[in-house]
């Protein structure tokens, strides 16, 4: 969901050599925005929906074709104050995926009944599914200690990667200093946003900019101070200075007080999350394993070409890789 009521992140569009190299995409948050916009046609109804490895396929392909190599990053346990833990659904959604992948079947009534039936449990099984997709491509996959956008603002952050590729602009109060939400690298732009124009926006530094997204509602806190949005937010801390402050101003007494400040320190989680030996280099293909994978959507004689189609890309970027290193 994000920031609630945040409509000043300076969004532009910029030249997307901006990012050329390795960048973090929220896969989780990327997919669902994408899916739960997408109407079905009644011909496909009765289909296993894979629209999000369609969607994966083609950022992934995208991506590579233009030098860029995006690492797929999926939540670990949900964060506590953003949802329950269902550990149920996730088994579920997981003997669901393994029943699919040992029939690759797309016209499984059961499979694709259970999926339509449950949002959750079908971005269970999307997360699988891309995570099988993304290897058998030979792009690096993460899973994080909890919310993916933690570890994507921790990698680009720690200059890992270029920018966190996300729809929401939570990666930037989680440190992110560049986050992108739309990409048209066909085109060669990006439409992004960075931490250092929107505290030089808005006057604040992070630690008021973390305290402004709890004030407006976040994921961590849905309501936030009612009545307060980003530009009456922006004042008062001005002139409070914290969040705190503005609570005790405002006349919130402690017990009211303690759900927005727990809210704020899951900000401050990612300075406990360390990025020191990940692995996200891009390796060759699995051949037999795309195929297999892209064959219910596809068929057999479109998935082996298509396969082919992602070695020679691969093999492009390997040299553009190989040339960059010798002028480094």
């Amino acid at each position: 969901m994000g920031v609630k009521r945040f409509s000043v992140i300076p969004w532009v569009w910029a030249d997307s050599y901006e990012i050329l190299g390795t960048i973090a995409v929220d896969a989780p948050n990327y997919i669902t925005r994408r899916v739960s916009v997408l109407k079905r046609k009644k011909t496909y109804r009765e289909r296993v929906p894979l629209e999000h490895l369609l969607m994966g396929f083609g950022l992934i392909k995208t991506a590579l074709r233009n030098k860029v190599l995006p690492v797929l990053v999926f939540d670990g346990p949900p964060e506590s104050l953003k949802r329950e833990p269902n550990p149920e659904l996730v088994i579920r959604a997981h003997e669901v995926y393994s029943e699919f992948s040992r029939e690759s079947d797309p016209y499984n009534e059961k499979v694709s009944r259970e999926i339509l039936n449950s949002p959750a449990l079908r971005m269970y099984f999307a997360a699988e599914h891309l995570k099988d997709l993304a290897r058998a491509m030979g792009v690096p996959t993460l899973t994080a200690p909890s919310e993916a956008e933690m570890l994507c603002a921790t990698l680009c952050r720690g200059g890992l990667v270029k920018t966190v590729v996300s729809n929401d602009a939570d990666a930037l109060f989680f440190g992110s200093p560049h986050v992108t939400n739309h990409m048209e690298l066909s085109r060669g732009r990006i439409c992004r946003a960075t931490l250092q124009e929107l505290e030089d926006s808005l006057g604040l530094g992070l630690d008021q900019l973390r305290d402004l997204a709890v004030i407006c509602g976040c994921d961590f806190h849905n309501d936030g101070i009612k009545g307060v949005g980003p530009h009456k937010g922006t004042i008062l801390l001005k002139r409070y200075g914290s969040l705190e402050a503005v609570l005790r101003a405002k006349g919130y007494r402690p017990d009211e007080r303690e759900p927005l400040l727990l809210a704020r320190e899951v900000f401050e989680q990612t300075a406990y999350i360390s990025v020191s030996g990940l692995d996200a280099s891009l390796r060759p293909p699995i051949v037999s394993k795309l195929v297999s994978l892209l064959l219910p959507c596809f068929g057999q004689e479109r998935s082996e070409e298509t396969a082919d189609q992602i070695v020679r890309i691969w093999r492009e970027f390997g040299r553009h890789q190989a040339t960059l290193e010798q002028w480094t």
